[in-house]
């Protein structure tokens, strides 16, 4: 029997939707193996995107190996060494740590800088970027997947073999794939503004715990001699419902802490506040289907505890290039061929994340945010008495370490025992102030009060966080167990 296969002709072999860190970045690994590489993306480089600029060691290896740390741009970006925690009075100073294994400390670079250097080298491969242009919609069949997008008012097609989503928390190639749009539960809310003249060592960022916000942080950090970016993350589900509260409650902490405002010092905003969803990674989710893969933030690759994004960009860009490489060989971009690529990301991604996920899952029962704030004080108590502790600390916010590492024996009995040294410390304390035993008792009672009216006002939610609790816990439990 004579087998006759159709020989389809395509415009190119891989369209990648979104020229960001993972766009980008996949679109050079692709043209360095001579695969036939477009980017459409939306608007014209140099652009810029809202984030935080701050782009981890692991990150710098990957950009590295890529190139990109030769440029005077680079060069010229901050190296980041400490780290600052404030919370309510109380503050500490991390001396950050850096793996042997890992060529550079962190560096603060605007994305405007950023996603141009990487756009550039993919360009110097071969890559093809088609700007200004946005994809309405494709069309996968057996042979081929076929794009429309437009370019202003003028519509236009593509073909290709392989269609990547690396457009951002809005993907519309996650949103086709998945058939749904992001769960709320998975998201974040970002706002930054940059600010010029401030003060401070340019080798060091701050991070700052409040209240009102919690789970959610602020932050700022340096950029050039004595610029800043300043920023805020919230859980989604747990900040204000307008987007004009949010607002508020960022410029109200830029206006009133007392830590921010000293290092802020005379200085202003050169932009208004701009405001960014961040899509954090549903293991429900599916990250490849036929002829179609996702990348970066598009595949939910953020990480809940810092709101990092760039260095799971630029990891997935490179998973995904060796997956399509081999694919490439045999011309089969099915889902099962395609899975090795979702394999490596659970295999290397998901214990990680899932643990990230559970930490901010406690973090978003309100009711319980003075138990949450004790913590991050014990925590913070704990990192002024302990360097290696403190360099662990931070390298989970970094990214350098994994969250697991947070599960550690040695990691959680630090902890505990500094939990009891400061119970000592209140005792002796105040041995010989009656008074002061009866005020904070009484503000005890007020708050263990406040907790469960609280929990009896609406228990159907309480227990609904429970539940989620208990499932993000079974989660970690199941890659604990793995381990």
């Amino acid at each position: 029997m004579i087998h006759i296969k159709q020989n389809i002709t395509v415009d190119c072999d891989v369209l990648i939707v979104g020229g960001g860190p993972a766009g980008s970045s996949l679109a050079y690994h692709l043209s360095k193996a001579n695969i036939k590489t477009v980017v459409i993306e939306a608007e014209h480089f140099p652009r810029d995107k809202v984030c935080g600029d701050g782009v981890s060691p692991i990150a710098l290896k990957e950009l590295h190996n890529m190139g990109i740390t030769q440029t005077d741009t680079f060069k010229k970006a901050n190296a980041i060494e400490k780290v600052g925690l404030f919370m309510e009075n109380d503050q500490t100073f991390i001396e950050l740590e850096k793996p042997d294994e890992l060529p550079f400390h962190a560096r603060i670079i605007p994305r405007i800088e950023l996603d141009f250097m990487i756009y550039n080298i993919a360009k110097s491969a071969g890559a093809t970027f088609i700007e200004r242009a946005r994809v309405t919609d494709f069309k996968v069949s057996n042979l081929k997947v076929t794009t429309n997008y437009k370019v202003g008012a003028l519509d236009q097609q593509i073909t290709s073999k392989l269609i990547i989503g690396a457009d951002g928390s809005r993907s519309i190639v996650a949103r086709q794939l998945r058939g749904n749009s992001p769960d709320p539960a998975y998201q974040l809310l970002g706002l930054r503004s940059y600010y010029k003249n401030v003060n401070g060592p340019r080798n060091r960022v701050d991070v700052y715990f409040n209240k009102e916000n919690f789970p959610g942080i602020y932050w700022l950090f340096p950029k050039g001699e004595h610029d800043a970016n300043v920023g805020m993350a919230m859980v989604f589900k747990t900040c204000p419902q307008q987007v004009s509260e949010v607002r508020k409650c960022f410029s109200n902490f830029i206006d009133t802490n007392a830590d921010l405002k000293k290092r802020l010092g005379n200085g202003t905003a050169t932009e208004k506040v701009k405001g960014w969803p961040i899509t954090f990674y549903d293991p429900k989710n599916p990250v490849v289907s036929n002829r179609t893969m996702l990348v970066g933030e598009a595949a939910g690759l953020i990480n809940p505890l810092s709101g990092d994004g760039i260095q799971y960009a630029v990891l997935s860009a490179r998973w995904a290039s060796e997956t399509i490489k081999e694919c490439s060989k045999i011309n089969d971009f099915s889902v099962d061929a395609l899975m090795p690529y979702q394999k490596t990301i659970e295999d290397e991604l998901e214990y990680d994340f899932s643990l990230s996920n559970l930490l901010v899952q406690f973090g978003k029962n309100k009711s319980l945010e003075p138990i949450w704030m004790s913590f991050l004080k014990i925590l913070i108590g704990r990192c002024k008495e302990d360097p290696k502790f403190a360099g662990t600390v931070a390298g989970i916010f970094e990214g350098t370490y994994p969250s697991y590492k947070a599960l550690d024996t040695e990691f959680i009995l630090k902890i505990l025992m500094q939990a009891g040294y400061d119970t000592n410390s209140y005792v002796l304390k105040n041995m010989e102030k009656p008074s002061q035993f009866l005020k904070d008792s009484t503000q005890l009672a007020k708050t263990t009060t406040d907790i469960l009216k609280a929990l009896a006002k609406d228990p159907k939610a309480h227990l609904g966080w429970l539940a989620n609790v208990a499932g993000k816990a079974f989660t970690v439990a199941k890659y604990t167990v793995k381990r």
